[in-house]
Formats: C-alpha cells, structure tokens, sequence
C-alpha cells in the first residue's frame, strides 16, 4: 500500500472518530445560512462533505498539485431589476446591464419588464403585502415610494453613498433635492427630463421674434404669431406641469396649503384661459401631446419635455428648421423616475446593487443613455462633456441652460393625486373659452384638499 492510500485511509478514520466524539454538538457554519444559494461562498453538498471532513484534517500535505486547485464554488449575485423601460428605452438599458455585467461578472442583473408606468406602480402596491417577493430595485416616481418608506421597506443608500459613490455633489442639484429626504438619501436617479420651448425657427426668422425669456414675453411671442398667422403661438404640453411650474416662478408651491381658489391659482389658470378665449394659446386636446400639432405648423411653439425630441424630429421630418431653448421663466420642473433598494434584499445583494446603480449614473452611462434615449443626464459633468453637446440634439447645446435651476414638485402623501386633479380640472377649464375661472375652481377646491387629507 502506497503512502498517498495510507494517508487517505487515516484521514477517514481521524474524521470518523471525530464524528463519533461531537454527536449532534457539531458548531454551526460561520457563513449566514439565510443568504442564497448563489452566492460565492455557497457550497455543494458533495463539495462540503469533500473538503470539511476530510482534506481539512489529513491531506494536506499529500495531495497532488490537480487535487488542490479547487473548482469555483460560487454563482454571480444575482439582483432583480423591476423597471417600465420599452422600445428603444428598453434597449438602451439593456445595453448598459451588457456592459456593467461584462465589467462585473460576479453581478447578474435580471431585468424584468413591467410593462407601462401604471403597471408597474400597480404591482409594487400589490407586492408591498408580501416584502420578501419585492425586487432588489425598481424604477418608481417619489410619489408612489412614500407608503414603502413609511413601511421601513426602502433602503438608507447614504452608507453607500458615502463609501463608494463617485462625486455625488455632481448630480444636478434640482435632482438632488428630489431624493433627499429626512436626512437621508433614499434613491439615486434614472431617466430624467426637464420642460424647455421648442419653436419653429423658420417662423420665428420670418417674423423677426425673439425666444421669449418670461411669461410676459411669451403672450407677447403667442400673440405676435396669431396675428401673423392665424394660429395660436404656443401651447403647454402638460397641464399640471404649467400650474406646478407657474406657481414656483411666482413664489408658490402646489402642496396642501396652496388656496386653489385663491387669487395666485386664479392668476396661473387665468393666464392660460386668456390666450385660450383671445386664439393665441392653445392646449393638446385630443391630440394628447403638442409634438403633433407643432410639426403640422398648427402652432407656432410649445413648452413640453425635453425627451420628446424623436417625436419633434421625425413629426417635423424636414418641413421647417426647429429649435429648442431653456424654459421662458426663472426655473423649471425636474421629472422622472429614481431607481429605490428595498430592505428585503441581502447584504450581497444590496452592495451589488448599488454597484450597478453607481455605474448607470456615471458620467459616461450618463452620455450614452441621454443620446439613445433622449432623457436629460442627471449630472452636471455629463451635461458639460463635449461628446454630449456635440451630439446631434438639439437639447444637448442648450441643456446646462436648460437646467441651470431645476425644482421638484413638494412631495407628500396624495400630492401625486392631487397633481392629476388639477390636471384634469385645468383640461375642463381651458377646454371653454367661456368658462368661468373662478367659479371652476372654487368647485374644485374640496377635492383638492382632500387628496392632500388622505
């Protein structure tokens, strides 16, 4: 019998004897039992019998060179992603998870489409009754993750942030403000857009006008291109985002002490409902979006988001040269939605997580998700960089301007029903050019204090 065999048949009886002596009493693995299988200190039952019970003990010296390389005995981290990207969005996305995988091949991303935003919303709701089936992060506007941060199911990423986040004073501060909250950071960015004024440069060269830089300039704008064309000059893509927005630049905020009946609401609505009665405004309407009314030249500009560029682009297709410059007031409404962690998720698969995350908000991810996809980058070197403003937008050269004083709509609970509500009373009301503003709105005054008394 040969010295290795002997060494072998040792080690078996050392470790059966050492069975016998501990019984039951055997300690428990060091690793957590509660992580996944997945993980890379998980091991095979074959694998832990192999490698506990007997090379451990006696053949460690005696083993031959093959017999101590030991074979991988971990997966990739897997973290589940629910997100309501499609088209083209949905493949700019995947093209990032290709690259952050490519780069962190112990991280599997697994992307789970979840349909539009309202489906999406519906199954976090749902889900919120059962934590543990939540995914690692998901896509979701502020609004929707009050009621998981008042659970306690949201994620702190403040520690993270701290530790491994590349220069997060270069997200854009407006952004900045929207995933504060309490001290805490409770989520990083994702795809965000701005308002801005698209225009017909052609028609403006024509009648020798000027951008408008204010709401004063901007009747005067309307108004000029009414008279000269029969046709309303601008209108506004997004009803509650004009109130929202009007409001701010006049020193209010569309939250629960806002008076909707008072003389500032009054003020916001009437300016529209002027233009409306007078020709020189106009709202979608059926149309639903202005990008088809202003590439038929029906009207002459329109304030909506600045990632409607494809929709301006291919509607325009060649008809007339068109442009697009920063919102004509003071500040301007950021919108979009934030990536959130959710507590259920394990320690390997929080970091992996933000991992990811810190990597689609990099500067160059950053690029390259604004170029394929049209949404505004969230940090402010990426909105500098040349390769973005030299892209072949026309968002691109003017978005630092654009973007120069972002705010968030106030957020608390029912402030996203109540922003619907004022949109839908807002579509009433200009919908008539009789209506009676005041009186519209003071029928709208309980319900919109009962959305914010939810």
């Amino acid at each position: 019998m040969n010295k290795k065999i002997s060494s072998l048949l040792l080690a078996c009886m050392l470790s059966l004897a050492v069975l016998v002596g501990c019984g039951n009493n055997a300690p428990a693995p060091a690793e957590n039992t509660t992580e996944p299988a997945t993980t890379e200190t998980a091991t095979t039952e074959t694998e832990s019998q192999e490698t506990t019970e007997v090379a451990d003990e006696a053949v460690t010296e005696e083993t031959t060179e093959e017999e101590t390389q030991a074979e991988p005995t971990g997966e990739a981290t897997e973290i589940v992603f629910w997100h309501a990207m499609g088209g083209g969005q949905g493949e700019a996305l995947e093209k990032l998870v290709a690259q952050f995988e490519e780069s962190n091949p112990n991280i599997k991303v697994n992307l789970q489409n979840q349909g539009n935003y309202g489906d999406l919303n519906q199954i976090l709701v749902a889900t919120m009754q059962s934590p543990s089936d939540l995914p690692t992060i998901t896509q979701a506007y502020p609004d929707w993750m009050l009621q998981f941060m008042d659970a306690g199911l949201v994620t702190d990423l403040s520690p993270y942030v701290n530790e491994g986040f590349d220069d997060y004073e270069d997200i854009l501060p407006g952004v900045r403000d929207e995933i504060e909250m309490d001290g805490k950071i409770t989520a990083l960015p994702f795809n965000k857009s701005t308002e801005v004024f698209w225009y017909n440069k052609t028609l403006f060269d024509e009648l020798g006008l000027d951008v408008p830089t204010s709401y004063e300039e901007l009747e005067e704008v309307s108004k000029a291109i009414y008279e000269a064309k029969g046709i309303p000059g601008v209108g506004f893509d997004s009803l509650s985002n004009y109130y929202a927005t009007y409001l701010h630049n006049n020193g209010h905020e569309m939250d629960a002490n806002l008076d909707v009946a008072g003389d500032e609401s009054v003020e916001a609505v009437s300016y529209y409902h002027n233009g409306i009665r007078d020709g020189y405004f106009r709202i979608a309407g059926t149309d639903q979006y202005m990008s088809g009314p202003f590439a038929n030249e029906q009207v002459g500009a329109y304030i909506g988001s600045n990632a409607g560029e494809v929709y301006v682009r291919d509607g325009v297709d060649g008809k007339f040269e068109y442009a697009a410059a920063p919102y004509p007031a003071d500040a301007s409404v950021q919108q979009g939605t934030n990536i959130y962690m959710f507590e259920n998720a394990t320690d390997a698969q929080k970091q992996a997580a933000f991992d990811f995350m810190n990597f689609l908000l990099s500067k160059e991810s950053q690029i390259q998700f604004a170029i394929d996809t049209g949404y505004m980058p969230a940090r402010t070197s990426a909105v500098e960089a040349d390769e973005y403003k030299n892209s072949e937008s026309a968002i691109a050269p003017i978005l630092a301007d654009a973007t120069a004083k972002l705010f968030s709509r106030p957020l608390a609970p029912g402030s996203q029903q109540a922003y619907n509500d004022v949109g839908s009373v807002l579509e009433q009301i200009l919908s008539n050019p009789d209506a009676d503003t005041m009186s519209e709105l003071e029928a709208f005054k309980p319900q919109y204090e009962s959305d914010f008394a939810q």
